[in-house]
C-alpha cells in the first residue's frame, strides 16, 4: 500500500465518521425494525447524527486550533488529544441522551442507536485514560468499535450478518495498516485501538442493556 493510499483511506474512514456509517449500518441490518419509521425519518437519524459527530466536533477542532489549543490537527502529540477527547464525548453523550427511548415517544428514540452513541463514548473515555500514559490510535478505537458494534447486532437482528462481520474484520485492519503507513503510529497503539473500541461497544450492549433490563 502506497503511502498516498494510506492517507486517503485514513481519511475516507475519518473515526468521526463511524457514528454515521453505524447509523447506516444499523438501519440497513435491521430493515424489520425500522419499517415503521418512514424513509425521511431514517435520512434525518443520519444528517443528526453526521452534523453532531461530525461537522461540530470538526468546527470545534478549528477553533482550537485558531486558539492554540493544539498545535495541529493530526494531533500526534498526545496532550494534543486532551480536549478533543472530551469534546467529542462530549458530543457523543448528547446523542445518546436524544435517542435514548423515554416514557414519551419522540421522532428520535430508538435503543440501538442509543447504546451505539454510549459505546462510542464508553471507548472515547477508554481512550482518554490510555492516553494519560501513552498514545493510542484514534482510527483503531472507532475500527473496533464498528467491530463490536457489528457482533452485538448480530445476537439481535433476524437477518445473517457473518458477511459484514468479516468485513468489519478486514476494514479494521486496513484501517490499521494505512494508519501505520501514512503516520507514526505503532502496531501497540492500533492494537490497544481496537481493543478500546471493542470494549465500549460490548459493555453498552451487553451490560448496560442488561442492567436496563431490555
Amino acid at each position: 500500500m502506497s503511502k498516498r493510499a494510506a492517507a486517503f483511506i485514513s481519511w475516507l474512514f475519518h473515526p468521526l465518521l463511524f457514528p454515521t456509517y453505524g447509523v447506516l449500518f444499523i438501519i440497513a441490518a435491521n430493515p424489520h425494525l425500522f419499517a415503521i419509521y418512514p424513509i425521511k425519518a431514517q435520512l434525518l437519524w443520519g444528517i443528526i447524527i453526521f452534523v453532531f459527530t461530525f461537522l461540530c466536533p470538526i468546527i470545534w477542532l478549528f477553533m482550537m486550533k485558531r486558539l492554540e489549543l493544539i498545535s495541529d490537527f493530526k494531533m500526534e502529540n498526545a496532550n494534543d488529544r486532551i480536549i478533543p477527547y472530551i469534546a467529542v464525548a462530549s458530543f457523543y453523550m448528547w446523542m445518546f441522551k436524544l435517542f435514548k427511548p423515554t416514557t414519551e415517544f419522540t421522532p428520535y428514540s430508538n435503543q440501538i442507536i442509543s447504546l451505539m452513541m454510549l459505546g462510542a463514548s464508553f471507548s472515547i473515555f477508554i481512550g482518554f485514560f490510555i492516553n494519560i500514559f501513552k498514545k493510542i490510535s484514534i482510527h483503531a478505537i472507532a475500527a473496533g468499535g464498528f467491530v463490536g458494534l457489528v457482533l452485538c447486532l448480530m445476537r439481535m437482528s433476524d437477518y445473517d450478518l457473518k458477511f459484514f462481520l468479516v468485513f468489519s474484520v478486514l476494514l479494521a485492519g486496513l484501517i490499521g495498516t494505512a494508519r501505520i503507513i501514512s503516520s507514526d503510529t505503532k502496531e501497540n497503539e492500533v492494537w490497544a485501538g481496537y481493543l478500546a473500541g471493542f470494549i465500549g461497544q460490548f459493555f453498552s450492549f451487553t451490560l448496560v442493556q442488561m442492567i436496563l433490563g431490555s
